[in-house]
């Protein structure tokens, strides 16, 4: 299905769903075949709206920041996001340790926890810009 097809019928009153398919035209029961636009279809009002409003806040969300996502969030935090990691890698890595197990990520969730409370402390940063 061409994309302009697929944006029309996403919103279209007569939109149907096919688990084999996918989305499909009511009125034909089969995959939009239509070239420029359709002339059978009526906008869903709800439905246009309710995708905007799921577009504008994709775009508002700040993009995956990768592997280090968690912890580069707390480091934005400042002396509380360090201090708040260095508990979690603490009772992780004792907890682990009761346990009979060593994980070996809580000591470095530490060390970037003690990065972050330096950092905060230098930049007065002291719950979150």
């Amino acid at each position: 299905m061409a994309t302009m097809q697929l944006q029309q019928c996403k919103i279209c009153t007569q939109r149907k769903f096919n688990p084999s398919i996918g989305l499909i035209c009511g009125i034909t029961m089969e995959k939009p075949s239509f070239s420029g636009t359709c002339e059978q279809g009526e906008l869903d009002d709800t439905e246009a709206i309710r995708l905007k409003k799921l577009q504008e806040e994709a775009a508002d969300e700040e993009p995956s920041e990768g592997f280090f996502g968690a912890e580069k969030k707390g480091m934005k935090k400042g002396v509380l996001g360090g201090i708040v990691m260095m508990i979690i890698a603490a009772v992780w890595f004792f907890g682990g340790l009761a346990a009979g197990y060593i994980f070996y990520y809580p000591p470095i969730l530490f060390v970037i926890g003690v990065i972050a409370l330096i950092k905060g402390i230098i930049e007065g940063n002291l719950a979150g810009k």
